[in-house]
């Protein structure tokens, strides 16, 4: 199941997954609240913090 979450990256809101549910999850969002991040901004973001910030957002 799919589920919002927030960009490390843009702070906008993104989603957590399985993909399945993309439309559900962002149906709600107004598009210019929607993270527009390339997959490599995200995986820079993703870098930077703790082990444990890493691990548990």
């Amino acid at each position: 199941m799919c589920r919002q979450a927030t960009c490390k990256a843009c702070k906008k809101t993104t989603w957590a997954g399985c993909g399945q549910h993309v439309q559900q999850v962002m149906k709600g969002v107004p598009k210019n609240a929607r993270c527009t991040c390339t997959a490599a901004e995200k995986a820079a973001a993703a870098k930077s913090g703790s082990f444990f910030s890493r691990l548990f957002g």
